[in-house]
């Protein structure tokens, strides 16, 4: 049994959970699973389905981090130009240019709080919708 057809029931279950609900996406998941797999095949699917959702889950834990990706760097730019914007200020000659930098550098970090926030809720769901699939492929396998 290959991981594209584990990888692909996983990703069915979360478009038709995003777009239809927990009860359809239920439904075409287990149909699928029992249409595709049949006897011990089931039980393994199942139990790979659920192996390959925890590390899912786990990668997505992981990416809600902001010091794990390209925000931290993001973040860190902007600083630096907010200060640099600090030190244009002192100077009365670039004073003007100062002030502009560091309102672009206050506009830019909070495009990137909001950026944040949206994937912060973007992977919560993601998460909740895996740990769906994990309840339903043990319920399944128990069944």
């Amino acid at each position: 049994m290959n991981t594209h057809a584990i990888d692909e029931a996983i990703d069915k279950y979360v478009n038709e959970r995003m777009e239809s609900g927990k009860k359809r996406a239920e439904e075409r998941f287990i149909a699928y699973a029992y249409t595709r797999f049949g006897g011990e095949e089931l039980h393994q699917f199942l139990k790979k389905v659920g192996g390959l959702s925890r590390y899912y889950i786990d990668f997505f834990r992981v990416m809600q981090n902001p010091f794990k990706g390209p925000e931290l760097a993001w973040f860190l730019s902007l600083v630096t130009m907010g200060i640099y914007g600090i030190v244009m200020m002192l100077d009365d000659s670039s004073r003007d240019m100062g002030i502009i930098t560091l309102t672009g550098s206050f506009i830019n970090i909070w495009t990137l709080v909001k950026a944040l926030l949206k994937k912060w809720c973007r992977l919560g769901v993601l998460i909740a919708i895996y740990r769906e699939i994990i309840e339903i492929a043990e319920h399944e396998s128990l069944a």
